[in-house]
C-alpha cells in the first residue's frame, strides 16, 4: 500500500493533469439568459459559451497555480482548448498571443538586455553603492535604491541576479574580517618550574582559558551578525526589485497585462478625464512606490538591528563632534573600510566608460524618452505631430532595438582603426538574446491575453461582474482593501502575470456594474500582484535570494508577512488620497452603456 502511495505521489502532476479536466466537464453543459448589460448584437439567449470559456480559464489557471506542466506550456493551452470548444477561432486566439503590449515588452526586454551585455547595469550598482557608503544600513540603502532602479526598467529576474553576486562577496569580505582581540602567546621552558612559578602558571593557564572563550564567545557573536546582515541583504534585494517593477508600466509583468486589458476602456472620454499613459503611470505610481521602499528599508533596519546607532544616519553623522571609537567600533569601522575598498577595486575593474556603454545608455534614454513623450498630457505629444499615424509604445521599444543592432559597440570602424577583414561588431549581438531572453515569459504574457480577450468576447468577465453587483451596498474603499487583500494572498502561491490575467478583466466590469472609475481598483490590483514578500515560489527574485542566502521558508514568511501588509495598506492610502486627486474618481461618470 505504501509503495502504491509513493508512486501516486512520484506521478501526481501526470495524474492531476487528467483528472482536472474530468472534474470540470460540468461547466461545458450549463447554460444561461444574457442580463440585458451582457446581450451583444451576436449574443441572444440562452447560451453556454462563457461557461465553456469558463472551464478553459480555470484549467489554465489552476495548472499556473500548482505548475502541473511548465507555465509556458500551460500558456499554450487556449490555443487547444478555445477553438476545439466553439468559444473563438485559431487565428483570433492566436492573434492575443503578439499583440501591441507583447511587442512592447519583448522591446523592452531586448534593451534591458543589452544593458546587462555591455555590464552598465554593473557600473551604477556599483557606483551607486560606492557613493552612500559602507556601513551595514548604509550598504543597504545603497543595495535597495540601487535595484529598485535597475528593477523599473530591467526584468527584476535579471536585476536580483546581478545584485546577489555582489551583495555575497561583500559578505565574504566581511567574514574575512579578523577581530582584533589580543591573545596570549605560549611559551616553553626547560626549567622545572618552582611552587611560586606553578601557582603563576596555573593562574596564567585559568586566564588564558578564560580569554579563549571569550574569544570564542566574540567569534560566535560575529558570525551571527553576519548571518543576520547577508538575511537583511538578501531580503533588501528580493523586497526592492519587486517594489521597483511596480513604478513603470513596463517594469513587470502584471503592469504590461493592465495596460493590455485597460487599452479598449475610453478612460479619458475624449479628455473629460486623465487616462493612463506611461507618464501617468510613472506620475502615480513612482511616489507609492517611493513610499514602500522607505518602509521597508525602515522594517529591515528595524528588524535585524534595533534602533540604529546614530553614526549611520548621514546628515547626523556630519553634524556631529567626532568622539573616540570604543574597540567594538573600531573593529566595525574597519570592517566598513575593507566593504569600501572591495567596492571600489570592483568598480576600477571595470575602468573607464567604454563607447559600448555610452551608446547603450544612449539607446535606451532615447527609448524611455519617447515613451514619456508621446503622449505626456501636459503637452501635445510627438506622436501628434506625425499626420494620419497611430503611434504605440511599442513602436518605440522596437526603433530601440533597431537602433542596439545598428549602432557600432566601438568607434574603430569608424577610425579606420579596425583590423582588417573584421566584421564590425553592434551594440548588441543576437546570440545573447538567444541565450538569455526570458522566451516562457513571453508565452506566459500571451497566453494570459488569450483568456482575457476570450473572457470578454464570451461575456464572461460580463457575467461574472454580475454576480459581484451586490457589492454596491459595500463603500468604495472596504471593496478596494478586499480586492488587494485578495489579491496579495493569491499572488504568493500563483504568478503574478497569470493572477493579473484573470482578475483584472473581471474588475473592470465590476467596475462597471457599480458606477466605480475603471482605474480606482484595477490599478491597486495590479500593483498588488508584486506585492508577494513571503515564499520563494511568489516571484523570481524570492527564489534566487530564497537558494543564494541559505534562507528558510520560516524566514521568508516571518519577514515578509508584514511587509506584504504594510505595502498594502500604503498603497491603498496612496490610491484613495494622491489618486482622488490625480483622476478624480468620485467625480466619474461613465459617458454610454458601451464603455466597456
Amino acid at each position: 500500500m505504501a509503495a502504491i502511495g509513493s508512486r501516486l505521489l512520484q506521478n501526481w502532476k501526470l495524474i492531476f493533469t487528467i483528472v482536472l479536466p474530468l472534474v470540470l466537464l460540468p461547466l461545458l453543459f450549463i447554460e444561461y439568459e444574457d442580463a440585458a448589460i451582457c446581450k451583444t448584437a451576436s449574443n441572444h439567449g440562452p447560451s453556454n459559451v462563457a461557461f465553456k470559456a469558463a472551464y478553459v480559464i480555470l484549467i489554465v489557471a489552476i495548472f499556473w497555480m500548482v505548475e502541473a506542466l511548465p507555465l509556458a506550456v500551460t500558456s499554450l493551452l487556449p490555443l487547444v482548448l478555445f477553438p476545439f470548444l466553439g468559444v473563438r477561432d485559431s487565428s483570433s486566439v492566436s492573434a492575443s498571443y503578439m499583440k501591441e503590449t507583447n511587442a512592447m515588452f519583448l522591446g523592452g526586454l531586448i534593451i534591458a538586455l543589452a544593458v546587462e551585455y555591455c555590464n552598465l547595469h554593473r557600473r551604477i550598482a556599483l557606483r551607486v553603492m560606492t557613493i552612500i557608503g559602507s556601513s551595514p544600513i548604509r550598504l543597504m540603502a545603497g543595495i535597495m535604491l540601487t535595484t529598485m532602479f535597475l528593477s523599473m526598467w530591467m526584468s527584476n529576474t535579471a536585476t536580483a541576479a546581478m545584485m546577489v553576486p555582489i551583495v555575497l562577496a561583500i559578505v565574504d569580505e566581511l567574514h574575512n574580517t579578523p577581530v582584533a582581540t589580543d591573545r596570549p602567546e605560549g611559551g616553553n621552558s626547560s626549567k622545572r618550574p618552582s611552587k611560586q612559578m606553578s601557582l603563576e602558571m596555573g593562574a596564567e593557564f585559568a586566564s588564558t582559558n578564560q580569554l579563549t572563550s571569550q574569544q570564542s564567545l566574540e567569534d560566535l557573536e560575529l558570525e551571527a551578525k553576519l548571518i543576520k546582515n547577508k538575511k537583511m541583504y538578501m531580503f533588501a534585494v528580493a523586497y526592492s526589485a519587486n517594489i521597483g517593477g511596480t513604478g513603470v508600466i513596463t517594469g513587470t509583468g502584471p503592469n504590461l497585462v493592465f495596460q493590455d486589458v485597460i487599452k479598449n476602456v475610453d478612460v479619458g472620454q475624449n479628455g473629460k478625464y486623465l487616462d493612463m499613459t506611461f507618464a501617468t503611470w510613472m506620475a502615480f505610481n513612482v511616489p507609492g512606490m517611493l513610499l514602500n521602499i522607505f518602509v521597508a528599508f525602515v522594517y529591515l533596519t528595524f528588524q535585524f538591528h534595533g534602533v540604529p546607532n546614530w553614526r549611520y544616519w548621514p546628515l547626523i553623522s556630519l553634524c556631529s563632534k567626532k568622539r573616540t571609537l570604543n574597540s567594538e567600533e573600531q573593529i566595525e569601522r574597519v570592517r566598513e573600510e575593507k566593504v569600501a575598498k572591495l567596492l571600489m577595486s570592483e568598480y576600477r575593474k571595470l575602468g573607464p566608460m567604454t563607447f559600448h556603454e555610452m551608446g547603450v545608455g544612449f539607446v535606451f534614454f532615447t527609448t524611455v524618452m519617447l515613451w514619456l513623450f508621446r503622449d505626456p498630457r501636459f503637452m501635445p505629444g510627438w506622436d501628434e505631430q506625425i499626420e494620419g499615424a497611430e503611434i504605440g509604445d511599442a513602436t518605440a521599444a522596437m526603433l530601440g532595438v533597431m537602433l542596439l543592432f545598428i549602432i557600432p559597440k566601438d568607434l574603430s570602424f569608424i577610425l579606420g582603426t579596425a583590423k582588417p577583414g573584421k566584421t564590425p561588431e553592434a551594440l548588441l549581438d543576437w546570440k545573447f538574446i538567444q541565450k538569455n531572453l526570458p522566451w516562457g515569459v513571453v508565452l506566459l504574457l500571451g497566453g494570459g491575453f488569450a483568456l482575457s480577450d476570450s473572457s470578454d468576447a464570451s461575456r464572461l468577465s460580463c457575467w461574472i461582474g454580475q454576480q459581484l453587483a451586490n457589492l454596491d451596498s459595500l463603500p468604495n474603499p472596504v471593496i478596494l482593501i478586499i480586492v488587494m487583500v485578495l489579491t496579495a494572498l493569491v499572488t504568493e502561491v500563483c504568478s503574478n502575470v497569470a493572477t493579473a490575467n484573470v482578475i483584472l478583466p473581471i474588475l473592470l466590469t465590476l467596475s462597471r456594474s457599480l458606477g466605480i472609475h475603471p482605474l480606482y481598483l484595477t490599478v491597486p490590483a495590479t500593483v498588488t500582484c508584486s506585492y508577494a514578500f513571503m515564499l520563494p515560489v511568489a516571484t523570481p527574485p524570492n527564489a534566487i535570494v530564497f537558494a543564494a542566502g541559505d534562507l528558510r521558508i520560516r524566514d521568508m514568511v516571518k519577514a515578509g508577512a508584514f511587509l506584504n501588509l504594510s505595502c498594502t495598506i500604503v498603497f491603498f492610502l496612496v490610491n484613495i488620497s494622491y489618486g482622488e486627486l490625480l483622476f478624480n474618481y468620485s467625480g466619474y461618470i461613465y459617458e454610454n452603456a458601451t464603455a466597456f
